[in-house]
């Protein structure tokens, strides 16, 4: 007879290796634009003399360059009876909402709604695994379902659109 009070053993029921986050490699002409743009932007604060503000776009500025210059790394993840594992930490099931898959530069990923977590959002990189293997899993334990664009989603896609900061 099973006693209900000790949990069943956790068993893995997918898992695969992917890069930790979305990549790109950006060209010179990128980082020229976007350092023109900053130091625009730049002048303009400094007439209002605000300093902290310039000093926060040259570290988001730095922190973005890093990012598009060093590769991720590869990072396993694992579907579980108890929930997501992701870079060795468990998002239990409990504390996500819904999911869905999305493509970014050529890579799908799945999208996992959690609100507990700081960001809101967790990004999984499938890399060889394909949505096929990946769907029937997850349904059983959290809805399939994009949430409706908003008006955040529509501007930001609409400025990219419109002023597109490299060549295409």
């Amino acid at each position: 007879m099973d006693n209900p009070t000790v949990p069943a053993p956790e068993q893995v029921l997918l898992k695969w290796m992917a890069p930790s986050r979305p990549y790109k490699t950006r060209d010179r002409q990128f980082f020229t634009t976007v350092i023109v743009i900053a130091v625009l932007i730049s002048i303009l604060l400094a007439f209002a003399r605000e300093w902290m503000l310039i000093a926060t776009l040259a570290a988001m500025i730095f922190a973005y360059y890093v990012w598009s210059t060093v590769p991720p790394e590869e990072v396993e993840y694992s579907i579980t009876t108890r929930g997501l594992r992701v870079h060795g930490q468990l998002y239990r099931w409990e504390e996500l909402v819904q999911w869905w898959v999305e493509d970014k530069w050529g890579q799908q990923m799945i999208v996992i709604v959690a609100p507990a977590v700081v960001s809101r959002r967790l990004h999984l990189l499938l890399g060889k695994v394909g949505e096929e293997q990946v769907k029937p899993v997850l349904e059983k334990y959290l809805v399939m379902e994009r949430p409706p664009e908003t008006a955040m989603d529509k501007a930001g896609k609409w400025m990219s659109e419109k002023f597109p900061l490299e060549a295409r």
